[in-house]
């Protein structure tokens, strides 16, 4: 073999050589590139699974949050049409007890509690009251049940309060009361 030869058999191998350390090198730096890719397209992923699940959170906690304010508001809208509507039956009450006052049912009203006070009572002495309104129905109302009545310094919108000092025992029928009583129930 000759120079020339020998040289070309070492220029093919070299570069074969050449060649397949740079095919090695390129396999190699291709195979990292992707591994980089994948390892980065995974974080990628993570990262945005993250960032979902706060957003999300985020979302999840204002829709709670506007919720429970307009669950709020619901409630004292419903409270406050509640008190108005509380209190225009206490006042038609009112009026339908004015109008109650003036018949001649109330005076048999009266008599029954101021009996009613009496049979409690019984042999104890018992001091009945009246509202200062019902003073002109006193003398009345005396003859008809026979007990010796007393007219109130306080009003108390109607009806009778009884005191048994013995027993220490009020007896109270006052209209006054009574509406208290129902205004809470309602």
């Amino acid at each position: 073999m000759q120079i020339k030869e020998k040289l070309e058999v070492f220029q093919k191998f070299t570069i074969e050589v050449a060649n397949s350390e740079s095919e090695a090198l390129i396999r190699e730096y291709q195979e990292s590139f992707e591994k980089e890719l994948e390892e980065f397209q995974k974080n990628k992923q993570t990262e945005m699974e993250h960032k979902f699940q706060i957003e999300e959170t985020r979302i999840r906690r204002q829709m709670r949050r506007k919720v429970s304010e307009e669950s709020i508001r619901q409630k004292r809208l419903l409270d406050s049409c509640k008190q108005e509507w509380k209190g225009k039956v206490m006042e038609k009450v009112r009026l339908l007890l004015g109008e109650y006052r003036q018949s001649g049912q109330y005076m048999d009203y009266l008599a029954a509690k101021i009996k009613m006070a009496k049979e409690v009572a019984g042999t104890e002495e018992a001091t009945i009251y009246i509202d200062p309104a019902d003073a002109g129905k006193k003398e009345g109302l005396e003859k008809r049940t026979g007990a010796k009545l007393t007219v109130s310094a306080m009003k108390f919108g109607g009806g009778i309060r009884a005191v048994i000092r013995s027993r220490n025992i009020l007896i109270d029928e006052s209209f006054v009361t009574k509406l208290e009583q129902e205004e809470i129930n309602l």
